[in-house]
Formats: C-alpha cells, sequence, structure tokens
C-alpha cells in the first residue's frame, strides 16, 4: 500500500492522507489545516517547525502496520477499514485524535502517563483551554505552544528513565553526547563514591574496542570504504590514552571525558559507568538531578509532571 499526504485546497482543514492499494484509492481528511507556504509538495510533508510533523511521520508507519494487520486477517475492505478508523480518531478532536493514539501506541508499555493525562496536566498547570495551546508530541513527552508564544517542555520520570535506557541499551553514543547532561552523570558517579581505576579501566577498554568494531561493521555493511578508520581510532586511542593518564581517585571522570571529547570519550564512559554500577539505580538517581530547581512539578490523577518554561 502506498500512503501520501497532499493539501486538498477545496477545504479548509486541507491536510489530507491518500491510500493506494493497487486500483483502489482512498483520500481520508485528518483534520488539520496547513499554510500552503509551510508544505513540501515534492516530498509530500509538512515543515520539520509544524507542531505535528512528528506525529505525522509516526502515522504514516502506523497505518503501513494497520494494513499488513488487517490484510494478515483476511479482511477484504482493508482501506475502507482504515479509513473508518482514522474517521473515529479525528471526528473530535481533529488532528489531536490522532497525536493522542499515537502517543499512547508508542509509549503505552513503558508506564508512561497517557496523552490526555499530559494534556489535563498542562490544562490545570496554565489555566489555557485546548483552543488556546498547541501540544507538540516530543518522543514520549509533549511540548506546548500558547497563543501568546510562550513554549513549555513537559516530562516524567517514566519517559526520561525510558530514553536513557534506549540510549544506553542501543549504545547510541550521538544521543548520549548530546541528549544528556554530563552534569547529571557526574553527580551519579560521585553519589556512588566513584570506581577504583583498576575496576573501570578495563571495562572501558572493552567498551572502546566494541565501539570501534561497531564502526568498522556500519561502514562496511553500508558499503562504504574503511581507509579512514584506522587514522580516526588512532586519534581516538592517543584520547583514551590521555584519560587513562588524568584517571585517578579524585577526578571527576565524567567531566574529565567530557573534555577530552564529548562524542565519543564522554558516552563510553557513561556506558563503562553504567555496567559497573546498578543501571536503573543510576536512571533513577539522574531522573533526580535533572527534575530540580529548573522544573515545576504538577500533580494530577496520581501522577507527577515535571513542566518549564521552553529555552527557544
Amino acid at each position: 500500500m502506498e500512503i501520501t499526504y497532499y493539501l486538498n485546497e477545496a477545504e479548509e482543514e486541507n491536510l489530507y492522507c491518500r491510500l493506494v492499494d493497487g486500483a483502489e484509492t482512498l483520500s481520508i481528511a485528518l483534520g488539520y489545516e496547513i499554510d500552503s507556504t509551510e508544505w513540501d509538495d515534492e516530498n509530500g510533508e509538512v515543515s520539520p517547525d509544524d507542531p505535528y510533523f512528528y506525529t505525522l511521520m509516526s502515522f504514516k508507519e502506523y497505518l503501513a502496520n494497520r494494513y499488513k494487520d488487517l490484510k494478515g486477517n483476511g479482511l477484504v475492505h482493508v482501506l475502507a477499514a482504515i479509513k473508518s478508523e482514522v474517521e473515529t480518531l479525528t471526528e473530535t478532536s481533529g488532528i489531536r485524535g490522532i497525536a493522542r493514539k499515537m502517543f499512547d501506541e508508542e509509549n503505552s508499555d513503558q508506564e508512561i502517563p497517557a496523552y490526555d493525562g499530559f494534556i489535563k496536566a498542562f490544562e490545570s498547570f496554565s489555566g489555557l483551554d485546548e483552543d488556546e495551546y498547541e501540544a507538540l508530541v516530543i518522543d514520549n513527552t509533549l511540548e506546548f505552544v500558547t497563543e501568546e508564544g510562550e513554549e513549555f517542555q513537559m516530562d516524567t520520570v517514566a519517559g526520561l528513565t525510558a530514553r536513557l535506557r534506549s540510549f544506553v541499551d542501543q549504545k547510541s553514543y550521538s544521543e548520549i553526547g548530546i541528549m544528556t547532561s554530563k552534569l547529571n552523570w557526574s553527580k551519579v558517579y560521585a553519589d556512588a563514591g566513584g570506581i577504583e581505576k583498576h575496576i573501570f579501566l578495563p571495562e572501558m577498554m572493552l567498551e572502546w574496542e566494541a565501539y570501534w568494531d561497531d564502526e568498522y561493521e556500519a561502514v562496511l555493511n553500508a558499503g562504504g570504504k574503511t581507509d579512514e578508520l584506522p587514522k580516526l581510532k588512532e586519534r581516538s586511542w592517543r584520547r583514551f590514552q590521555v584519560f587513562m593518564a588524568c584517571f585517578n581517585d579524585n577526578v571527576d571522570i565524567i567531566q574529565l571525558a567530557f573534555e577530552i571529547d564529548d562524542m565519543e570519550l564522554y558516552p563510553i564512559t557513561v556506558i563503562t559507568m553504567l555496567r559497573i554500577f546498578d543501571a536503573e539505580g543510576c536512571y533513577e538517581e539522574y531522573c533526580e538531578a535533572e527534575f530540580g530547581e529548573d522544573w515545576e512539578v504538577v500533580e494530577s490523577d496520581g501522577e507527577r509532571f515535571f513542566v518549564k518554561e521552553g529555552e527557544g
């Protein structure tokens, strides 16, 4: 099945989804108005700045999987069934119904509060009605933009824990480097009393070697050439040697690794620390450090949400 988005200029809420399955074609209104200047006609998508950019990306994947499931169950009129389901989602709240479905589908197994829980907590915090703000789904968090242009981030312990766990389990070095706080990891390390050099460095060596094995494998799997990798690996080794030489019981090794190399050595150091310590306990302490003075706690239906004004 082919899935595309397009603008139906005859309608005020002009965003539509077209489903094509062989000779059968169906169009579905998604209950959302898009300014044509914010529309990428060539790629059939909204601007990345649009509040529902990520929702619409997820929705395409959801529709494709839903098609496979219904087809696999022997349903004859699959497109009609999908259209009916989408219309049910958008009937009362337009594209927000799709955002709600996508958020809950993707996060239900992580003990993360439902989309409506975030909405209720934000309205309680802000005193705004639903037509006075836009809600943006960002991974397992929501961001809110008011009519006055104020921006707010809302997060939960369960959501942050899930993200940290995903970064570490998948060894997403760039995400650890860009999207985690060295100050929080330093606090985790210091509060645990540090790790002795003869215990930490052998574990870190294994992690460093695994990193470079993965780098070679990734290049080869992508059909690329490994000519430049030996030089990069040698440079990385020299940085690692500096780290080892500076390591002692009085040094904040998280900060040390970050200062030497924030995109490679720092993530490797964090992952090594979590291999030695109890990772789940570290995530808990990281969250405690993160949701400190900058965040306001909002209690709603027995859930704790954390909200702060956006940075841009």
